[in-house]
């Protein structure tokens, strides 16, 4: 099988090349600036602006190819599926040569939350994010280095990536402003959230912030249920989930790397009926990006091979 990443030098592409770096095939590594041919192409991950996924997918779909993509471009089609596979790998039957791979924050907050959501039933998610700023790629990553640098060297600094400083500093997520007061970030949660767990009656508010951190999303969950629950029976459910790694005293850097997402300080909330509070950490750039996209692939039986042959374009 051929396959190709599609903006392979950004941060997640380059997370996707180690995850295949054992793939046998053929793997064609693209950046945004290539000149890119999809003919003979089996299977592509797209790691590119919803620009540039809009522009390329239904190309590399008309010649055949699978399309896997990590931007918001197809999200919400109702004709794509929009796959964590851990939750809902059933909603795979119906892909018709596209696949969209959710937002990271929403699939860091779901993966807890989805064994939950099938005994108890979500009525409504209170979120707030602590977000890295590798979620905007590398070169936010290296504006944080050198911001860093910068001020503890007495020097002054200007934002280039972010609209604000980011080192040292915490602000709300820099995603667009909607007419509702939320910014993108914030709706896409309501919105994936819904479709992934294929409940419309579930509520999603949440407010996203960025930290001064590398790698690593946290998610702060307030969430009520339809059924009464207990501590006891959610961490039951928890820790049958796969993916999902209940770990105490857990903090952002734990998840760096992590193929798991981390869960943390599930505990009943002393103020409202049938609702718990927890705490959650996962590596957006994997679990929330490049190894969701990866294994929506295996899933679909596309990585049998195992040894890795790059071929740069």
């Amino acid at each position: 099988m051929k396959i190709a990443i599609v903006g392979a030098t950004g941060a997640v592409g380059k997370e996707l090349q180690s995850l295949l770096s054992e793939y046998e095939g053929e793997l064609i590594l693209m950046d945004s600036k290539s000149t890119i041919s999809f003919e003979g192409v089996d299977l592509a991950f797209f790691c590119v602006s919803s620009e540039l996924a809009k522009k390329w997918i239904p190309i590399a779909r008309d010649t055949g190819t699978l399309c896997i993509d990590s931007s918001t471009a197809f999200r919400s089609d109702p004709e794509v599926p929009l796959v964590i596979p851990e939750i809902n790998a059933h909603a795979l039957k119906k892909h018709n040569g596209v696949i969209a791979s959710p937002n990271c924050t929403t699939t860091i907050m779901l993966m807890p939350l989805a064994p939950l959501h099938k005994e108890f039933q979500i009525k409504r998610i209170v979120a707030s994010t602590y977000q890295a700023v590798s979620g905007a790629g590398a070169k936010a990553v290296t504006e944080l280095k050198e911001q860093s640098q910068a001020i503890l060297e007495g020097e002054e600094t200007d934002p280039k990536v972010f609209p604000y400083v980011c080192a040292f500093n915490v602000f709300p997520h820099e995603s667009d402003m909607l007419d509702s007061g939320y910014v993108a970030e914030e709706q896409k949660m309501h919105e994936e959230s819904q479709k992934i767990l294929e409940d419309s009656n579930i509520a999603v508010t949440a407010t996203c912030v960025r930290v001064p951190v590398f790698r690593v999303h946290a998610v702060s969950i307030n969430v009520e249920f339809m059924k009464p629950i207990t501590k006891d029976a959610a961490l039951s459910l928890i820790a049958s989930m796969p993916g999902v790694t209940l770990k105490k005293n857990t903090v952002s850097i734990d998840g760096a790397s992590q193929h798991s997402i981390l869960c943390d300080r599930v505990r009943v909330d002393h103020s409202q009926a049938n609702t718990l509070e927890m705490w959650v950490v996962g590596d957006q750039l994997l679990k929330g990006a490049a190894l969701n996209m990866f294994q929506i692939a295996k899933t679909l039986g596309c990585l049998k091979e195992t040894a890795s042959k790059g071929v740069h374009v």
